[in-house]
């Protein structure tokens, strides 16, 4: 937005002015005009006309299609809106699943959505009992070289998105990255070694009605997760299946291992 110019609390000021004008849209008032927006902020009308303003060119915000008069939420909201509420599902129906799985194997479940700098761990399951259980914390963003990062960049349709994400990774990390991608967008899933701590992470993709919801990978050792496991494949693939059928995603079935 051109709201105001150059840096410090004149444009933290904006931002919060932003948050203002935006809380003012709501389910049961979806509709907002600029007098009704000065009246509730407190701004005055011209100020307020220059917010709507600078928000429609950045599709914040767009006119109402039979009255110019009246603003309704733009198509970046619109997008914001279907991440949030896509994320919020996944996060609401994948715990079961995750649970179960880790039962099933033995083995550490992780979740991990789309963050602002790549995959962030965002829901661990270590119902497992396996001796030894290799975690992972959440919050965690994980670097270009994870199976998470594979999966999201093969896998989604939204290449924008994930063009600006290799724009800003090393030469060196994005030749590698790519060197992978093919055969992960033809597997659906993906494994790697860590060999610091003598780990594998073996990752598939969740899908919901749009695009890549999540990944879930399972976390183990070289020992309880090697390359001959078919049936830990088996077993993630059947659970990234049946949260992405939750979701009302698309078939994400897969009968073959990337390599790393």
């Amino acid at each position: 937005m051109s709201v105001t110019s150059g840096g410090g609390t004149g444009d933290i000021q904006a931002v919060h002015r932003v948050a203002e004008i935006l809380r003012l849209f709501t389910l049961m008032s979806p509709r907002l005009t600029v007098a009704e927006a000065a009246a509730r902020v407190g701004l005055n009308r011209t100020t307020l006309h220059r917010y709507f303003t600078s928000m429609v060119l950045d599709e914040i915000l767009e006119r109402a299609p039979d009255d110019a008069t009246v603003y309704v939420p733009g198509r970046l909201m619109l997008q914001l809106g279907a991440v949030a509420q896509g994320q919020r599902r996944v996060l609401d129906l994948a715990p079961r699943h995750m649970d179960a799985l880790s039962v099933d194997t033995g083995l550490t479940v992780v979740l991990s959505l789309w963050g602002a700098s790549g995959p962030v761990v965002s829901l661990v399951s270590e119902a497992g009992t396996h001796p030894i259980l290799i975690t992972v914390r959440i919050g965690s963003t994980l670097g270009p070289d994870s199976a998470q990062t594979r999966l999201f960049v093969a896998l989604s349709g939204d290449k924008e998105r994930f063009e600006r994400y290799l724009s800003r990774i090393g030469e060196d990390e994005r030749a590698k990255l790519d060197r992978h991608l093919p055969r992960c967008r033809s597997r659906g899933l993906t494994r790697i070694r860590i060999p610091a701590v003598d780990g594998v992470v073996l990752a598939a993709a969740v899908f919901d009605e749009h695009d890549v919801a999540a990944t879930v990978a399972l976390v183990g050792t070289t020992s309880s997760l090697p390359k001959e496991a078919t049936d830990m494949e088996s077993a993630l693939l059947r659970t990234v299946g049946a949260i992405t059928e939750e979701l009302g995603g698309g078939d994400t079935r897969r009968n073959t291992l990337t390599e790393p």
